[in-house]
């Protein structure tokens, strides 16, 4: 298990949620996990509790969040400020949910939930190192065209990945000046 990470014996959602926190879990990373452990809590919840049950519809809140909304809030530039971090876009969302989804167990075993996670910050550490690789890339295109506001958005979402959230919001504040919109953005996933 990652240093960074506490062995559990028993998971809730909120536990899950401050250990994909302590990832600094990007969308990518959060999409995975949502997929290989909250659909599967999420799927026992309803056929179990029923689809009206609290906990049920806040998992599927929660496996929006994680397969769709996150993902789009960085697109679309909802997080662009220096504050706007993976652990305050997960916090957000957390926020005003019900303790009794906080406090619900999950009822996957604990060592597969923390081979879920030990995977997650696995890949979250490859995927530095391919964004570290692409951010030098794009550096090279901006500076033969710095006027073109839709590759200073690009490295804006390059920068955030990487952790860099104060020169991800100066790249952002750039593409704006420029013209940067998310509508007439051309991308459309990271």
């Amino acid at each position: 298990m990652s240093p960074k990470l506490p062995d559990r014996k028993l998971y809730t959602i909120k536990d899950l949620m401050n250990d994909l926190k302590k990832l600094d879990a990007t969308p990518s990373v959060l999409y995975d996990v949502g997929s290989e452990l909250v659909y599967r809590e999420l799927d026992w919840c309803k056929k179990t509790l029923g689809d009206d049950h609290l906990v049920t519809k806040n998992l599927m809140a929660l496996m929006e969040f994680m397969q769709y909304d996150y993902e789009n809030q960085l697109l679309t530039a909802e997080l662009w400020r220096v504050k706007d971090t993976p652990k305050s876009a997960i916090n957000t969302f957390m926020r005003d949910r019900p303790e009794e989804f906080l406090t619900h167990p999950i009822g996957i075993l604990s060592e597969q939930i923390q081979e879920v996670l030990k995977r997650a910050d696995e890949s979250r550490r490859e995927e530095k190192k391919r964004y570290k690789k692409l951010e030098k890339s794009v550096r090279a295109e901006i500076k033969a065209d710095s006027k073109n506001p839709d590759l200073w958005n690009k490295l804006r979402l390059l920068l955030w990945i990487l952790g860099k959230y104060s020169e991800s919001s100066e790249a952002f504040k750039t593409a704006k000046e420029l013209g940067w919109s998310a509508e007439s953005s051309t991308l459309v996933a990271i």
